[in-house]
C-alpha cells in the first residue's frame, strides 16, 4: 500500500456530478447527497479512480509510477501468509516476525545495536539505510530471522549488490567484489571497495560464511 500525496489537494467533492453518473455500490467515500463519509481506505471503482487521477495534476509519469506492479509486495504478502498461519507462534511473536520480514521493528533494532554505519558508503542516518539478512529470511528459522547478528544496515544500493551476491565480506572486513558485477556500476554508484571495516564478530561470522558460500557470485 503507499500514499501518494498530491499538491494541490484534489477535491472529490468538487467531482459529484461524475460519482452520480456511476452505478450505486456499497460502503463509498462520499454518500449521494455529497457528506464525506469519516472512514479510512475506501475500496472505489476502477473507473472512478482513473477520473480522478486524470483530473489531478499528477503527470503521466506519476500515474505511471502509482500504478506499476511492484514485485516485492508479493513477496511481503507471502511471509505475511507463512507467519499468520503458524501454530507454533502467539500473537506477539507474529507481530515482531513480520514487522522484521518489512525490515522494521525488533529486527531493524537488533541489527543496529551492532553495525550503525553503511560498511561501504559509511552512510550512518537510519532513514537511507535498509536492514538487509545475511542468511536470507527465506533461508532462516525464526530465531535467525530476528537475530541481529544475522544483519548488516546497508545503502539501498549496496543492498542490492549484497542481497544479489556481487559483493561480500571477509571475516576481517575487508570487501569482496564477484568478477560478475560489471565495472559500470560501481563506477558509476562512486562506490569505494577499498574502504576496509572492523571485523565481524563471531556471533556474526556464521551468518556471513553462508552468504560468502551459498549467495556469492565467486565465479
Amino acid at each position: 500500500m503507499r500514499y501518494v500525496p498530491i499538491t494541490p489537494p484534489f477535491r472529490p467533492l468538487d467531482h459529484l456530478d461524475f460519482y452520480g453518473q456511476l452505478p450505486p455500490f456499497r460502503n463509498g467515500p462520499i454518500a449521494s447527497y455529497g457528506q464525506v463519509v469519516r472512514q479510512y481506505l475506501f475500496a472505489i471503482p476502477e473507473s472512478l479512480g482513473s477520473h480522478y487521477l486524470a483530473n489531478s495534476e499528477l503527470t503521466d509519469f506519476d500515474v505511471l509510477d502509482i500504478l506499476r506492479f511492484d514485485p516485492s509486495a508479493w513477496d511481503v504478502a507471502e511471509k505475511v501468509a507463512e507467519i499468520e498461519s503458524s501454530p507454533d507462534l502467539n500473537s506477539t511473536e507474529r507481530r515482531q516476525l513480520v514487522r522484521a520480514g518489512l525490515g522494521q521493528g525488533l529486527f531493524r533494532a537488533e541489527v543496529r545495536r551492532h553495525e550503525a554505519s553503511c560498511r561501504i558508503t559509511g552512510v550512518s542516518e537510519p532513514g537511507h539505510l535498509i536492514a538487509s539478512h545475511m542468511k536470507p529470511w527465506s533461508k532462516s528459522n525464526n530465531v535467525e530471522r530476528l537475530d541481529g547478528n544475522n544483519g548488516l544496515m546497508l545503502s539501498p544500493h549496496v543492498d542490492h549488490l549484497f542481497d544479489r551476491g556481487f559483493v561480500t565480506f571477509k571475516n576481517s572486513g575487508s570487501i569482496i567484489v564477484s568478477k560478475r558485477l560489471n565495472p559500470v556500476v560501481p563506477e558509476l554508484w562512486k562506490l569505494d571497495f577499498v574502504r576496509r571495516g572492523r571485523g565481524f564478530r563471531k556471533p556474526q561470522i556464521q551468518y556471513l560464511e553462508y552468504q560468502r558460500d551459498q549467495i556469492f557470485k565467486s565465479g
